[in-house]
């Protein structure tokens, strides 16, 4: 089962926990249905997620795997679209991977988050009529990523959460890009979507570690279940 702990409200520098089980989720292709017993896991992390919100204005959580193929853009997308469709919330889902953007998500006439970078204002106009709007990362996002480290980032963030309840942007894999670290520091939280086949503790330890180096709020992790081999006291712990 799915649990979370509210620490993201803490305001201290303690190690905070969310952890949730989405259960078999496959290899993301912009996307399939989830089962209905994903669907229902889905749920209860778009409630989670909802605790989340900051009163003053929306709020900006950043979403990745450890490594590629774990299925981070499947579990954002899908809360997103739940977040919207179930809970009324006016989201916006971003594809920020410019490691492998998702070449199925078509180019429409809103601005690509490679536009975005360049041009934040930009964002006053986005999802007038879209919910969830779902931004393409845009085929020159590799060139435009060195605004990350620029003040048009934070921009466009700070813009983002004026327009919408929430903004869920999907980053390259935490252990693929030091970039990853660097476009999470900015947001209100990280989460990490983990497959089980994949986990090597030690490893992902040492990735949170250098996230919360670089200034990033880790609310947990979110365990995509490809079988049930590991004890039940290790999903107990995450």
């Amino acid at each position: 089962m799915s649990k979370i702990f509210d620490a993201y409200r803490k305001q201290t520098a303690e190690r905070s926990e969310l952890s949730a089980d989405i259960g078999r989720v496959g290899t993301v292709h912009l996307f399939p249905a989830p089962s209905p017993r994903q669907a229902g896991d889905f749920a209860k992390l778009a409630s989670q997620i909802l605790a989340l919100r900051r009163s003053d204005r929306g709020t900006v959580l950043a979403v990745a795997s450890s490594v590629a193929g774990e299925g981070a853009s499947f579990v954002s997308y899908n809360t997103a679209l739940i977040l919207a469709r179930d809970y009324g919330r006016k989201v916006c889902w971003i594809d920020a991977n410019f490691l492998a953007p998702q070449a199925k998500l078509r180019v429409t006439d809103e601005p690509t988050f490679a536009d975005l970078l360049r041009t934040p204002e930009r964002a006053a106009d986005l999802g007038r009529t879209v919910n969830p709007l779902l931004v393409a990362a845009g085929q020159d996002l590799p060139r435009a990523k060195n605004l990350i480290a620029s003040r048009s980032y934070a921009d466009l963030l700070a813009g983002l959460a004026v327009r919408f309840d929430l903004v869920l942007l999907d980053l390259p894999p935490m252990l693929a890009s030091t970039d990853t670290a660097l476009m999470a520091a900015a947001t209100d939280g990280f989460l990490l979507v983990i497959e089980q086949q994949h986990l090597k503790w030690e490893v992902i330890d040492h990735g949170l570690e250098a996230l919360r180096d670089k200034g990033v709020q880790t609310l947990g992790a979110v365990i995509n279940r490809r079988s049930f081999a590991l004890p039940k006291i290790i999903y107990d712990r995450l």
